[in-house]
């Protein structure tokens, strides 16, 4: 899915019920109370993966009730929802609440997520993580396991606890999306 920057953005077109919107959907959610620090950014690793995606540029506009551009330029869909914004974040404004908020109301609108959302969910579900784990090279080509670089085992700590926790953020949902209700 290609993301359209959010270049100039008429100040008249913007939602004035944005803030209650998203707090209906997460009361934790507090765009109108970030001052722009960047802690949020800063420790984002999808910001780091994806140079447009800047949670504190997320929760500005959100304040300023630029609903419509944010949902329709896709970049919502890169969060990675793993609550790093939040642990930063000096006023406890919960970028990823915001976000999350916000791909909800998405979804009300008929805006599908992009084809490769459900599979990555299914990967967490099942590894606790987007990637799974891999065999490393060194430079002599030798292929290297974590069990032969003495790292502790990976994986879900506490199967039913994780699931039930998915369940609670919408994983059965996610899962039971099909092909045609997904962007291609």
């Amino acid at each position: 899915m290609k993301v359209k920057k959010m270049d100039t953005i008429e100040y008249s077109t913007r939602d004035t019920e944005i803030i209650s919107k998203i707090k209906t959907i997460s009361e934790e959610a507090k765009p109108e109370d970030c001052y722009t620090c960047l802690k949020c950014t800063n420790g984002c690793p999808a910001a780091k993966l994806f140079e447009e995606f800047a949670p504190h540029k997320i929760q500005v506009a959100a304040h300023m009730g630029f609903i419509d551009e944010l949902i329709n330029s896709g970049i919502l869909w890169y969060c990675f929802t793993c609550y790093t914004c939040q642990t930063r974040c000096p006023q406890k404004t919960s970028p990823v609440q915001t976000i999350m908020s916000l791909t909800n109301i998405a979804v009300s609108w008929g805006i599908s997520p992009p084809k490769i959302y459900p599979e990555m969910i299914k990967t967490i579900s099942e590894e606790g993580a987007i990637l799974k784990p891999r065999e490393v090279s060194t430079i002599d080509f030798d292929f290297l396991s974590r069990d032969d670089l003495d790292l502790p085992e990976r994986g879900i700590k506490n199967p039913t606890q994780f699931k039930e926790a998915l369940k609670v953020v919408g994983l059965n949902e996610i899962l039971a999306l099909k092909e045609s209700e997904v962007q291609k």
